[in-house]
This record gives structure tokens, C-alpha cells and sequence, in this order.
């Protein structure tokens, strides 16, 4: 990969920098991640500089978010990748301010509520709603005399709506870059993906909202899901499989292809956790603990001619077993 400008710090930390900015969602194709292996395998030096910029991040999402403001708010840089640099600087330079770019996985960082990768975390809210966030999840808080709105960041949060305490009753809105969804009087998740949102209702209904289109209401009800763009929101589906699973620990599966099913659990533990493109499709049924996803590949290994590499314990691999 290219090299930035010159810099006081090392090479292979600098480069392991570059290569996780890259790795923020929707940037490395599969031609990126192949080199980034080759990279990784090079040199030694190469694996443990990884190490210490995963560490740093994990360490980072473990910040509350009102103390990691300062930390993380100095000027605004041109791009993700900058920030990253900075972030390759604390480990060299003790009292180095990190620079972050508005971005979203950087916004989230900053944000009102929020988990750290593997976290679980339920708030009580000042009308009596509760959220309860998933594994890397934030949200921020708009209330106001007019509206209650939740703003999803990252990730995933599940709502249960309280009766407004205020007169006339203030709607209770949840907003992703794709949309609006309007609660009527429920309990819902809404889930923040590439390219579009998803929301599951657990009871009663709500109704979604298009960004770029929102007299194009679709309501959904309970035991329904429904996939939305900004342009558009899909007519909801029954819900397939155990919608609270992940609200408990737990990935329940029926059929899911292996590399759909190490996405989802790559939410719980931070680092690189893929396969062998050629097993991706081999079809993954079951319970797995969400909070012990060295248990859940384990579990796989038992079943499938699987074996399970690691460089770090930041980079996990499925490939096929030989013998």
C-alpha cells in the first residue's frame, strides 16, 4: 500500500494504521484484503503492530463517551485515514492528541450512549423508555418539547416506548441515515447495515419513513420486518428465527451461510474474523453464545472439516482442514 507523508512514527505501525482505516466498514474489497494478509504475513513486525492498533481501538471504544470528547475532538481532519495516523502516534508520543474526522464510526465514538465491541448495555431514559444497545452500538438523544428522537450511530438498539409523560404526547422517533421510524406505542430494534437500515417489531407496530421519500409510509407490525433505504422501505416480512436472540447473547441461526454468520459474529470481538472464500457458503445451523465467540468457533471446528488460524488475537480465519 501507499505511504502517507513522512512521520516520526514506525513504519509497521503507521502502515497497520492505513490498513484499519481501510477496514472501516464498506472500504476493503476483497483485492485490499488479500494484500492486507500478505502484508500481515511479511513480517513479524507486521503482526504486532496490528496487534497495538487493535488494542488502541479496543481501548478507545472502552472510553464513555463524554471522556472520550476530549480525547478524541481537537481539529478536524481531511479524512478517516488521517485520523488513523493520529491514532499510530499515540503509541509512540505520551500525550498526543488524536484528531478525528466527522465520520461516522468516529461520530459514534462521541456519541451519547454507546458499547464497546462485545458490550451489552440497557439504559432507563429520562420519560421512561428504555434502550437497550448491542455489541458497538451508539445512539444520541434529540428531546425537545416537540419530538423525542433517537439518532442511531452504529450498530443495533432495541426500544421499549414509554406513555409521554408530557401533554399533548411527544412522538418517539428513531433516525438512521436511511430513514425515520416512528414508534406506535412498541418495542422494536432498528439496525444500522451498508447501504440501508432494518427494523423488527416485538410488539404493536411502527411506521418507516424514507429519507428521500417520506410521504412513502410503510407501516409494520409485530412479528414483522422491514429493510429500508433512503429511498425506499421494503413491505415487511415475517420475522424469521428468534429476533431477541442477540438482546440475550445469543446468535440463533437456521441455514445461514458461514460467511453471513462470521459477519454477525465478528460484531462481538474486535479484530479480523473471516474464512476461505470457498467455504463461504457452506450452510451454518444452531445456537451460539455471542459472548464467547471463541466457543461458538470452536463449536464449528467440532462439526466442519474446519481449522481454525490465528495470527493474532486480533486476526481469526476459518480454512478447510486437511486429512
Amino acid at each position: 500500500m501507499k505511504r502517507g507523508c513522512a512521520s516520526a512514527v514506525p513504519r509497521a505501525v503507521e502502515e497497520a494504521a492505513q490498513w484499519y482505516a481501510l477496514m472501516l466498514p464498506g472500504e476493503l474489497d476483497e483485492g485490499q484484503r488479500r494484500a492486507w494478509e500478505r502484508w500481515l504475513a511479511a513480517d513479524p513486525a507486521h503482526a504486532d503492530a496490528w496487534g497495538r492498533v487493535m488494542a488502541m481501538a479496543a481501548r478507545m471504544e472502552r472510553l464513555p463517551g463524554r471522556i472520550a470528547a476530549p480525547v478524541l475532538s481537537a481539529t478536524s481532519m481531511k479524512s478517516r485515514r488521517s485520523a488513523l495516523l493520529g491514532l499510530a502516534g499515540l503509541f509512540v508520543a505520551a500525550g498526543t492528541t488524536w484528531s478525528v474526522s466527522q465520520t461516522a464510526p468516529l461520530r459514534a465514538w462521541r456519541a451519547d450512549y454507546r458499547t464497546a465491541t462485545g458490550e451489552r448495555r440497557e439504559w432507563l431514559l429520562a420519560d421512561g423508555s428504555r434502550l437497550l444497545l448491542d455489541s458497538a452500538s451508539a445512539v444520541d438523544l434529540d428531546f425537545n418539547d416537540h419530538t423525542r428522537r433517537i439518532l442511531l450511530r452504529a450498530g443495533r438498539v432495541m426500544v421499549s416506548t414509554h406513555p409521554d409523560f408530557i401533554s399533548p404526547s411527544r412522538p418517539f422517533l428513531v433516525q438512521t441515515p436511511h430513514g425515520t421510524v416512528r414508534a406506535l406505542g412498541t418495542r422494536f430494534s432498528v439496525e444500522l447495515a451498508e447501504g440501508h437500515s432494518r427494523v423488527a417489531v416485538l410488539e404493536k407496530a411502527v411506521e418507516v419513513s424514507p429519507a428521500a421519500a417520506p410521504l412513502r409510509v410503510v407501516r409494520v407490525d409485530a412479528g414483522e420486518a422491514s429493510r429500508f433505504t433512503a429511498e425506499l422501505a421494503e413491505p415487511p416480512l415475517r420475522i424469521q428465527g428468534d429476533a431477541e436472540a442477540w438482546s440475550r447473547g445469543q446468535l440463533v441461526v437456521l441455514d445461514m451461510p458461514l460467511g453471513e454468520f462470521l459477519a454477525e459474529l465478528g460484531r462481538y470481538r474486535p479484530g479480523y474474523l473471516g474464512c476461505d472464500p470457498a467455504l463461504a457458503g457452506l450452510k451454518v445451523s444452531g445456537v451460539f453464545p455471542a459472548d464467547d465467540s471463541d466457543a461458538a468457533l470452536a463449536s464449528l471446528a467440532a462439526v466442519f472439516p474446519l481449522h481454525i488460524r490465528r495470527r493474532t488475537r486480533y486476526w481469526t480465519r476459518l480454512e478447510r482442514r486437511e486429512g
